[in-house]
């Protein structure tokens, strides 16, 4: 398809930055400067992730040039590492945060070993924090990106297996359904069937019509509406939506889907049966019609790895989780609760001050001491820990068995369980490229 998206940039002059051994560090500015990153990062990684490359830079919402860095080497011209930033949005509950993508992560290999990585994530984190994200995410190398202040807090990509030789035929009571590929006319009705998916888990990927176009068009994402009733009368109805396709082995997996009926993902389980021998991989929410259905069936579950993520500024973040703190305070035993709450990093500490239980400030306390016979505050836990537990992947209870090191007060065990509860969470990516995937339906 053809790539003529408006390049934007934020900046008035280009960004330079110049590195020891006649290198420069700096974005994009022109069509040439973007040819050239695709390349780069299809030769270094893969083919795909150029691809990817190329339509984010023209097309993905919100993105400038200015989001993606590249380390030249003047000598050669040539583009010898890379970085980028890929904005998007997530909804926790009501809450809406910003999320900063960190991706293609690259460096050619004579040029390893040199701090290039190192120098582009700083400038990545400048970026994030002068913009005021809310949280850093990445999937990447097994505890690389832990040295970045990154942490392990949300199962990423878990799926179910299902034979399909554990698929029932459609009984005669259910009526088959039809699949047909979504168009940006389907825009609502996509939205409307996702939303209702996601509003299942407490954090997921934010949806504006924006991101639906970019997944329709540069995206190329495999998108069916299903349809139900008599096409020959005219009487088809948009039951619900997938996004699936043929893997090399032959099974079919589908990485999202809205689907409000059972019947309707029986009837979708058939279409699968017909077109694999193999297995159907469901990606999660586990709480997805598809998935339960699945389960019942006698899927297997499929582990991944877990997100990194990282905290850009706690203050902030606690500041804008203020609606969920007084949702939680509402529905639990501690209904209009006045009094400060201390969460203690360690090297860090914030007050949280609620009066009939509304949050109205969270105050820097700085550097507050919980040596041995000090009062440290109401809780004091490790930085990696507690974005595990803000985020709600794991619990109070769950954290000591790995950071012994979590101190308590007992009299406020109970007030901090209640506002940092456990939370189910899915996050789906919203910028790979599809299209060289192959199609199943339609």
């Amino acid at each position: 398809m053809a790539t003529t998206g408006t390049l934007q940039t934020r900046k008035t002059q280009p960004a330079q930055q110049p590195l020891e051994g006649g290198l420069l560090l700096r974005s994009p500015r022109d069509e040439r400067d973007i040819e050239r990153c695709a390349a780069f990062v299809s030769t270094t990684m893969r083919e795909i992730s150029g691809i990817t490359t190329e339509r984010i830079l023209h097309h993905f919402p919100r993105m400038t040039l200015d989001d993606f860095l590249f380390v030249e080497d003047e000598a050669s011209g040539q583009v010898v590492s890379t970085t980028c930033l890929i904005p998007w949005e997530c909804r926790f509950d009501q809450v809406v945060l910003d999320v900063a993508m960190l991706e293609v992560v690259a460096t050619h290999p004579d040029y390893r070993k040199r701090g290039l990585v190192r120098t582009q994530i700083a400038a990545f984190h400048k970026s994030v924090f002068t913009q005021d994200f809310d949280l850093s995410i990445i999937e990447g190398i097994p505890y690389y990106y832990r040295q970045f202040g990154y942490t392990y807090a949300i199962d990423h990509s878990f799926s179910e297996g299902l034979p399909s030789g554990r698929i029932p035929d459609l009984p005669s009571h259910i009526a088959p359904v039809r699949l047909r590929p979504a168009t940006i006319t389907d825009i609502p009705a996509l939205a409307r069937f996702y939303d209702a998916t996601f509003a299942t888990v407490d954090i997921s990927t934010l949806r504006t019509e924006a991101l639906w176009h970019y997944l329709l068009t540069a995206g190329e994402r495999p998108l069916y509406m299903i349809e139900a009733g008599q096409e020959e009368a005219g009487e088809q109805k948009v039951v619900g939506y997938l996004c699936g396709w043929r893997q090399p082995n032959g099974d079919i997996r589908i990485s999202e889907s809205g689907i409000p009926s059972a019947e309707t993902a029986l009837a979708v389980l058939n279409l699968c049966k017909e077109a694999t021998a193999g297995e159907i991989v469901v990606l999660w929410p586990p709480e997805s019609t598809l998935t339960q259905l699945c389960r019942s069936l006698g899927s297997s579950t499929i582990p991944s790895h877990q997100w990194l993520l990282r905290i850009n500024n706690p203050q902030s973040l606690l500041t804008k989780m203020a609606p969920l703190f007084e949702e939680r305070l509402a529905e639990s035993s501690y209904t209009g609760f006045t009094g400060e709450v201390t969460v203690n990093l360690f090297r860090q500490a914030y007050q949280l001050s609620f009066v009939e239980g509304r949050l109205l400030e969270v105050k820097e306390l700085g550097f507050v001491d919980s040596s041995m016979g000090a009062d440290g505050g109401d809780l004091c836990i490790p930085p990696d820990a507690f974005v595990r537990l803000l985020l709600g992947y794991r619990t109070l209870k769950e954290l000591p068995d790995a950071w012994p090191d979590i101190v308590v007060r007992s009299s406020r065990r109970h007030l901090l369980e209640t506002l940092f509860p456990k939370c189910g969470a899915c996050f789906s990516m919203p910028y790979f490229y599809f299209g060289h995937m192959e199609r199943v339906f339609g």
